[in-house]
């Protein structure tokens, strides 16, 4: 619905058991700063839960030729496809790729 409607999405796939989407959360994702980034771009916060198997975010992660977690994808005008960053949040990186 929000990509459709041209929104600023940004999805996290995550799972419970996932050691990288742990370490991705706690140093970047909950990061003051980049919080706020998500804030004052009105940027649109998704997280698909794949602790337990799930036919929709399997589809979704396929979709994009991806097979495991941590999955993070942010849509916007300039990123219509949607831009997929690494595995491994790089807190610079994902304020550079949120602001512009």
């Amino acid at each position: 619905y929000y990509i459709n409607n041209k929104e600023k999405v940004f999805i996290d796939v995550t799972a419970d058991w996932c050691l990288n989407c742990k370490v991705n959360k706690k140093l970047v994702l909950d990061n003051k700063e980049v919080l706020e980034v998500f804030k004052k771009n009105n940027i649109k916060l998704m997280r698909a839960d794949w602790t337990f198997p799930d036919k929709n975010i399997f589809d979704f992660l396929q979709s994009y030729n991806k097979y495991g977690i941590p999955f993070n994808i942010f849509f916007s005008e300039k990123n219509t496809e949607g831009f997929i960053f690494n595995e491994i949040l790089n807190k610079t990186q994902l304020i550079k790729i949120l602001s512009d």
